[in-house]
């Protein structure tokens, strides 16, 4: 598969991503010794009630949000991008076309030696964003949506973009909907199917998610079993280890990087669903689109930063 990712990233495509932003604070966490702590230690210490100071580095404030990082990702490969999010915030300058909707939420993330805990603080206009709000919906060949575990009317909106796109491929990544009711989740579902019918949907969720929306369902967790249930025309589960993708005439397993020490684990799903659309989008196969999302996740969690196309190409030919 990843011996197909080079031929994939000389192609451009018109990419647009919506409706979120925030403002990312990135935070270590250490005990009072200096050591790194991990998230079962933290955990230990708060149950076990024991009296111990915890010490917190701010080492990075960046813009972020879920469009926002699949944005600069598909910016970085070469795409034509455009961003439509919450980004009234001095930290929000991009070298590509953007439009607000407002103030963007502050999220913080713990990093610890094993995982990260976040914290968000929920813009109002992040919560209440409408379809409603574009100046104009996008001109595209691919949309990567997400975050619409935080966005309260976005089922809605999904079923109304039906009427406004035709063609192409939506990359939908619903954000942690492991705390949703099955019942949001089931209309959500079928808002999916419904905008099936005018554009390729694509569902990218990781692990957890896609059990949750299994759950709800009341099929296996399995990404075929969803697929074929939800009705729409691909669901694809990314992990650490590997990415799993069910099509309608296909499906693919493509094994993952070992990141060897990873520096950044939030955020690489975000750039996931965006070297899966862009790879879709220039008429990838799934097995391939898969590859190049796993690519641009695997190189921003070991090094921090959004790859480019070279750096894309180059980390797939030496996997391959």
């Amino acid at each position: 598969m990843y011996d197909a990712v080079p031929s994939l990233v000389e192609s451009t495509v018109r990419v647009a991503a919506f409706p979120d932003g925030s403002v990312d604070t990135f935070q270590r966490v250490h005990a009072k010794d200096g050591q790194r702590l991990s998230k079962a230690a933290f955990r230990e210490a708060i149950v076990g009630g024991r009296s111990q100071g915890f010490h917190i580095d701010t080492h990075a404030v960046e813009a972020g949000g879920q469009a926002v990082n699949a944005a600069q990702q598909a910016h970085a490969l070469g795409d034509d991008v455009r961003l439509d999010g919450c980004l009234d915030d001095n930290r929000f300058a991009f070298p590509f076309e953007t439009h607000s909707f407002g103030a963007p939420s502050a999220v913080t993330i713990h990093e610890f030696s094993d995982g990260d805990l976040t914290y968000a603080d929920v813009s109002d206009d992040v919560i209440g964003w409408s379809h409603e709000a574009f100046e104009t919906v996008p001109d595209a060949d691919a949309y990567v949506c997400g975050n619409w575990a935080s966005v309260d009317g976005m089922t809605d909106s999904l079923a109304a973009l039906a009427d406004s796109l035709d063609g192409g491929v939506f990359v939908f990544d619903p954000g942690d909907v492991t705390t949703a009711p099955a019942a949001e989740i089931r209309d959500c579902l079928a808002a999916l199917a419904t905008l099936d019918d005018a554009i390729d949907v694509a569902v990218s969720v990781n692990g957890q998610e896609l059990a949750a929306i299994a759950d709800a369902l009341a099929v296996a967790d399995d990404v075929g079993a969803v697929r074929d249930e939800a009705g729409v025309f691909a669901v694809v589960r990314h992990e650490a280890d590997a990415a799993a993708a069910a099509i309608r005439t296909d499906n693919a397993v493509v094994e993952n990087f070992d990141p060897n020490g990873p520096v950044r684990r939030t955020g690489g799903g975000d750039r996931f669903s965006a070297g899966l659309a862009h790879g879709l989008a220039v008429g990838g196969d799934i097995g391939p689109a898969v590859a190049l999302g796993n690519c641009c996740a695997s190189y921003y969690v070991a090094t921090g930063t959004t790859g480019t196309a070279d750096d894309i190409a180059a980390m797939a030919a030496e996997q391959a």
